[in-house]
């Protein structure tokens, strides 16, 4: 090629026109039809001829590029390869664009009619291949195939501007304009905040995200925010541990049949009526559902002691949509800011619950005790109570200062019971509760609940006393239960010597786990040779088992579950509540760092508590909160040490705390 000569070469997947301007070796400099110089590698240009004199000067050569350019694609534009395939396809005969040109055009082609042709062969997606220089007609199939990928192909690329363009104007005025896109963005979205990478369709919506300039992190979950479809603090772990939140229509319905129904009671016969008893209901402030009360009556040489829990059992039927319901959930769940019962509440707050000055069936331990609170007798048996006073924590703290003389009695009682089974080698770990509460405001209030008050303790013994006499009555009978025990701490626990907060954290990660089994076992923690749970009915579905396995044998010996129904519950209601226990460590933390996170810039005081590498895990000791400080070799830090940081930045749904010695 020489000055002068037409080219076409590819710039940017288009075909332009350049003239030579002067050659560079094995290179053209070349002026394109763009008024742009450049120097292209032979191998680049698609053709050329001759066109212009070397002396042409720049303008002439700008005019007559794209005076070409215009023709060419003009001629392209009137070039069917359809029309051509189909003449050519059944011969499969490969053919140079001067034929195919010819084709077309008919006679003796042009350089502008054969580079006509060469465009639209270029851009051509369906009819043609090239091959060795030269052009060969696609197979019919290979033809569907092309023209379904590529509309496949732009129909995603539609479906990529229609939805970053909704997700850009929900960013922007918090609504979606098009409904047909609402339901499925809203749902894609909310896999994405929930699943993270996980989520099916994560880099579609990823995809969409980024089209519509939406590229922080949490994207997803901001816009759904934007949306009001989430809150602020929405709890993703509710979807993704999926804890039922709703009851269906069927137990919504059963739970109104046994509120409104005075239902036939199926232990009548032997159920012995108690509402002479003074009973008393010992509760948080918050408390609801009532499911244990308490009564004492003096005896000629001692005292009877009787803890009554709610009798679930009589008006929830096995297999029943309330059953079946609260099975799957295995317990209730208390979050700080919301409650998800096992049972409704019309039920669980009414109906079920011990409601002070209602009648209730009840299922009583009777426990005849010396002077001293030894056990000389105990039975258990259905009944009928009314509550007569519904007492706190802190009232009943507030009555014992004025020797309430029941209440009196019942500590002093409790605590002999307590003090016997710690001799018995049982261990309590005692770190106080940590609650989060709110203000009208939605202002966070951390509350420590001291677990040691006379009133926590009273009402904790009795309810270990009945579920282990629960647990020895079943064991004792040899009848189908599911038992609860503690094997041995997995590292030595010196029960005995008075511990301060950082030795009684690190027991607390020596404990080994309770464990749920078949056979009776001894309770590490408790002190016990056997236990289980029957105190709660009304809140843990253990509970509600043990009471119908309890009176079946109670009414004519034959327990309601066999070994293998209770393997099968067994398999439901563990993993349920190990999810319920998540669920309320990962929340309590949230708020925690929530709490934090409006005191951010300013000082701390925390335990150091283990050396890690490059770090030590610390604890704030007023929230119970673990998080790792970061410290330099030359500060000599020991187990047990305070120490003095900065909060520097605290982001609770990243679950992220970064301190700083201050």
């Amino acid at each position: 090629m020489e000055p002068g000569y037409l080219v076409e070469f590819f710039e940017e997947k288009r075909v332009l026109c350049g003239v030579v301007l002067e050659l560079k070796g094995e290179r053209l400099h070349v002026l394109t039809q763009n008024s742009r110089e450049l120097t292209l590698a032979r191998k680049r240009i698609l053709r050329g001829h001759p066109a212009l004199p070397a002396g042409a000067s720049r303008q002439q050569c700008l005019d007559y590029l794209q005076e070409a350019a215009r023709q060419r694609e003009a001629l392209k534009a009137g070039i069917r390869l359809a029309d051509l395939w189909e003449l050519l396809s059944e011969e499969n005969q490969a053919l140079s664009e001067e034929d195919l040109a010819e084709l077309w055009f008919g006679g003796q082609t042009s350089a502008d009619q054969v580079a006509a042709m060469g465009r639209a062969l270029h851009e051509d997606k369906f009819y043609f291949k090239y091959k060795n220089g030269l052009w060969v007609p696609n197979l019919p199939e290979v033809v569907t195939a092309l023209q379904e990928k590529a509309r496949r192909e732009e129909e995603a690329r539609r479906e990529l501007e229609e939805a970053a363009a909704c997700l850009k104007a929900a960013w922007e005025t918090g609504e979606i304009p098009q409904p047909a896109w609402r339901e499925r963005l809203v749902a894609l979205l909310k896999d994405m905040a929930v699943l993270g990478e996980e989520a099916p369709e994560y880099q579609r919506g990823k995809a969409f995200l980024q089209q519509a300039g939406l590229t922080m992190e949490d994207a997803a979950f901001r816009l759904l925010v934007r949306l009001r479809v989430f809150e602020e603090d929405e709890n993703l772990d509710l979807y993704r541990l999926e804890v039922p939140t709703e009851f269906s229509p069927e137990a919504q319905n059963e739970a109104q049949q046994v509120a409104r129904t005075l239902m036939a009671d199926p232990h009548a016969r032997i159920r012995a009526d108690l509402t002479h008893l003074e009973c008393l209901t010992i509760d948080g402030e918050r408390t609801r559902d009532f499911d244990d009360a308490l009564s004492l009556e003096p005896l000629e040489d001692g005292w009877r002691l009787g803890i009554h829990i709610a009798d679930v059992s009589s008006l929830v039927e096995p297999g029943a949509a309330l059953d079946a319901e609260a099975q799957e959930r295995g317990t209730s769940i208390y979050l700080p800011e919301r409650r998800l019962p096992m049972f409704p509440e019309e039920i669980s707050e009414n109906t079920l619950s011990l409601v002070a000055q209602e009648e209730r069936l009840a299922l009583s331990f009777l426990v005849d005790l010396s002077p001293e609170a030894d056990i000389r007798d105990w039975r258990i048996l259905p009944s009928r109570i009314k509550v007569k006073r519904r007492l706190t924590y802190q009232e009943v703290d507030q009555f014992l200062a004025e020797q309430d003389e029941t209440l009196a009695t019942l500590v002093a009682l409790t605590r002999k019971l307590k003090a016997r089974r710690l001799a018995q080698g049982g261990y309590e770990l005692k770190l106080p509760e940590i609650w989060v509460t709110f203000n009208h405001q939605g202002g966070i209030h951390v509350i420590v609940e001291d677990q040691e008050t006379v009133s926590h303790q009273l009402v904790s013994e009795a309810m270990v006393l009945a579920n282990w006499l629960a647990a020895r009555f079943l064991a004792e009978r040899g009848l189908p239960a599911i038992y609860r025990a503690q094997p041995e701490p997995r590292e030595p626990i010196d029960t005995r010597e008075p511990k301060d907060l950082l030795k009684l954290w690190l027991d607390r990660k020596k404990l080994s786990r309770v464990v749920m089994d078949f056979t009776p076992q001894p309770h590490w923690g408790l002190g016990l040779p056997e236990y289980t749970f029957a105190t709660s009915p009304i809140r843990r579905y253990l509970d509600l088992v043990i009471h119908r396995q309890i009176l079946g044998a109670l009414n004519g010996g034959t327990t309601v579950y066999s070994q293998e129904e209770l393997e099968k519950i067994l398999m439901t209601i563990e993993p349920a509540m190990r999810r319920a226990g998540l669920l309320k460590a990962r929340r309590l933390r949230y708020w925690l760092l929530k709490y934090l996170a409006g005191q951010v810039g300013q000082k701390k005081e925390v335990l150091a508590v283990e050396p890690l590498p490059n770090r030590w895990r610390v604890l704030f000791p007023d929230l119970l909160l673990e998080a790792f400080l970061t410290v330099p070799p030359s500060l000599d830090l020991k187990p047990g040490d305070t120490v003095r940081v900065r909060l520097d930045k605290v982001s609770p749904r990243e679950d992220v705390i970064k301190l700083s010695l201050a």
